[in-house]
Parts: structure tokens; C-alpha cells; sequence
């Protein structure tokens, strides 16, 4: 979760590229997948993509972890889906296993959908004025990677500021959905890494550094450099090394 304006002000982690890879920001263009509700083609090719990939596991609805073990054991059991999602996206796997290790650990996803619902309740009933007050129920962060229903329609190929009921449902469950949602923090972290002064390093030379400056755009956006982003940050470096061991 992020505390920012940029990733996941309240979700499940502990935070908050269009780049080199495959997902990118697209232009919106529709596709046809089951239920007949048109996707984006971006949404679309990762849902090709994880046609070939095994089932995988998301990390606890319900409880929240207290422990290392279940962070080791998402990032483990989804050691196939986090390579697939970083290739797709043009980034180390190293990379989105540490974001993985930072996020899955925090408050369940239940908190997300329960706070999603509030919110969208809220956003409808409160007075204008006060209806500012209440915060937006697509800065909501979602799915084991916490990302933000808005980042996701970003990097999805909607616009975000103008969702409509049906595009809305579409990006909600596809950020709900564990598999999808590791390939949509993929997405997002890809087009982070277009506004750093590294963009155009490849992949494999990024250095821990770097790394450690993308998570904490990550988790703060464009506040990345705030104290909470920072910290988010020097956490990630910390635990790069485990987050790997358990990637295998």
C-alpha cells in the first residue's frame, strides 16, 4: 500500500512499463473474452499469457501474515507467474519478487473490497462539499501486489479519470484476481521505470539502486521521494535478498 497519490494509499502491502515490455499503457482497444465483455488488448494479451502458465495461489483474503513464511511461500509457489509477469513487462524478476515480499505480507484483501465498496457508497450519497472528503474509491489498492484500480486502468489501456460502469467492472476484477493482478503490478512498475533517468538501461544491468528506486516509486509515485516512499525503499533493499532465495 501507498501512502501517495501515485500507487496504493490503502490496500494490502505495507506501501502504497509501457517500458521495455509487452503491457504498456495501450490505446484502449477492445478484445473479445468470456462473458462478452469487451477488454482492453492490453488486459487481453495477459490473459493469453496465463492461459500457458500454472494456477498459482494468491496470499491470505482473510488473515493477515505475522510471519516471513507466507510471503516466502507466495513468492515460491508463484515463482513461474513472477518470471512470466516480469518478462512480459521488460523487468528482473528480482525486481517483482521484492515488491511481492513487501505487499503480500500486509492487512488482507477483504480490508481492500470492504474499503472499495465504502468508498464507491460514500462517493454517491455524501453532499458535494463533503463528498471531497471522502477518498476515491479507485485509489483503492487491490490484489496480492496492492495496486490501485486507477494504475490499473492506466496501465491497461483505459483512462482512468473517465471509467465508465462497464470498463470500471472489468479492470476491478481484473486487479481483484491474484494471476492478473501480478501482471498489472508488472505493467505499472514497467511504466514507472520510463520516468526514471535509468529507462533505457536494459533489464539484466539495473542495479540494486535502481531497484531500490523503483520500489519506492512503486509505493509513493510521484511523492517517491517523501520519508514513507523512502522507507518503503530502503525495506525493499533489505529484503531483495530473501525475495530472491524464495523466487528460486
Amino acid at each position: 500500500m501507498s501512502t501517495d497519490d501515485g500507487h496504493s494509499a490503502v490496500g494490502t502491502g505495507t506501501a502504497a512499463g509501457a517500458g521495455a515490455g509487452a503491457v504498456g499503457t495501450g490505446s484502449g482497444g477492445a478484445s473479445p473474452v468470456a462473458g462478452g465483455h469487451p477488454v482492453s488488448e492490453a488486459l487481453h494479451l495477459i490473459r493469453r499469457r496465463l492461459d500457458a502458465l500454472p494456477p498459482g495461489r494468491g496470499n491470505s483474503y482473510w488473515l493477515p501474515a505475522r510471519t516471513d513464511r507466507p510471503r516466502r511461500a507466495y513468492i515460491a509457489a508463484n515463482s513461474s507467474l513472477l518470471h512470466a509477469a516480469a518478462e512480459h513487462a521488460g523487468l528482473p524478476p528480482a525486481l517483482l519478487a521484492g515488491i511481492a515480499w513487501q505487499e503480500v505480507q500486509g492487512l488482507p484483501r477483504a480490508v481492500d473490497d470492504a474499503a472499495y465498496a465504502v468508498r464507491r457508497v460514500l462517493r454517491a450519497v455524501v453532499p458535494g462539499p463533503l463528498a471531497r472528503r471522502v477518498r476515491d474509491a479507485d485509489k483503492t489498492s487491490m490484489g496480492p501486489l496492492a495496486v490501485q484500480v486507477r494504475r490499473a486502468a492506466e496501465v491497461l489501456g483505459y483512462d482512468p479519470g473517465a471509467l465508465g460502469g462497464r470498463q470500471r467492472r472489468v479492470v476491478v476484477r481484473a486487479v481483484r484476481e491474484p494471476r492478473q493482478n501480478v501482471f498489472i503490478a508488472a505493467a505499472y512498475l514497467a511504466m514507472l521505470r520510463t520516468e526514471c533517468d535509468f529507462a533505457a538501461v536494459p533489464a539484466e544491468w539495473l542495479t540494486h539502486d535502481q531497484l531500490q528506486e523503483l520500489a519506492a516509486r512503486y509505493n509513493g509515485g510521484p511523492y517517491y521521494r517523501v520519508p514513507a516512499a523512502q522507507r518503503y525503499g530502503r525495506a525493499f533493499a533489505r529484503d531483495l535478498g530473501a525475495a530472491v532465495e524464495a523466487l528460486g
